[in-house]
């Protein structure tokens, strides 16, 4: 059997994608660049590791139901209100899981709620609230409630909820929302995006004021607060490749 196949069959075997792929054309650079055998061998660990690293990092984006990727090196500052030190400093440190603290974002369509709840997201569970929604009340109907809350809700340090707002609960589904936050609070954190203002979510939770003051309680009190105003990027993309009248009143 010749040494390829050798190779090909361990790596296969143990696998070492990034060996397989990498082993040679690295043997070449080595050979030219009179690299010794452990130097060789680290590099090639290194290529094998930062294949899984990524691939990991894409595993995850897919289990939890998160978006695109977006880092918080794409979010565009200088057309936001957000105020960078307190991202870079509070936010991305990722102190606030530690401490149970929530993160709600608010602000009008397309300022970057989402982008911004994305690049803080790994390794948490992200769904939108209509789509939160329709899991828990499938849950409900199939008496897998209880399991829904531990898989899904209580062993994620991080729960993202993303547009809170675009659609209005009934009473049932008003309750189940509550049961989350309530099971959240001060084990685990959560980051909200929404829409709308404290004012308006007793419209978004079925009228009760009662359930949404609850709600509110346990969000706010241990919570950074972060309003997000400027223009939305799909218009200023638009205005920038002057597809928009901008002379029209």
């Amino acid at each position: 059997m010749l040494l390829h196949e050798h190779l090909s069959e361990y790596c296969v075997k143990f696998k070492l994608p990034g060996v397989l792929e990498s082993y040679q054309h690295l043997a070449d650079s080595a050979a030219q660049e009179k690299l010794s055998y452990s130097e060789y061998l680290c590099k090639l660990f290194e290529i094998e590791n930062s294949g899984r690293e990524f691939r990991g990092r894409e595993m995850v984006l897919k289990m939890v139901g998160l978006p695109k990727l977006k880092t918080i090196d794409t979010f565009d500052f200088s057309s936001s209100s957000i105020d960078k030190t307190l991202i870079n400093n509070e936010i991305l440190t990722l102190r606030f899981i530690d401490e149970c603290k929530n993160i709600l974002l608010f602000g009008p369509s397309d300022v970057g709620k989402t982008h911004l709840a994305t690049a803080i997201a790994y390794a948490v569970t992200f769904i939108t609230a209509g789509d939160l929604m329709i899991q828990l009340e499938a849950a409900s109907a199939t008496n897998r409630l209880d399991n829904y809350f531990k898989r899904t809700i209580g062993i994620p340090r991080v729960l993202v909820i993303d547009e809170f707002g675009y659609v209005k609960f009934n009473e049932t589904q008003a309750n189940l929302f509550f049961q989350i936050i309530n099971k959240k609070y001060e084990t685990g954190s959560i980051i909200i995006t929404s829409n709308l203002s404290f004012t308006k979510w007793k419209e978004v939770l079925n009228n009760d004021e009662v359930l949404t003051t609850a709600i509110l309680d346990r969000l706010i009190h241990h919570s950074h607060l972060i309003n997000i105003t400027g223009e939305s990027y799909r218009l200023k993309q638009k205005r920038e490749a002057g597809l928009l009248d901008i002379s029209a009143k």
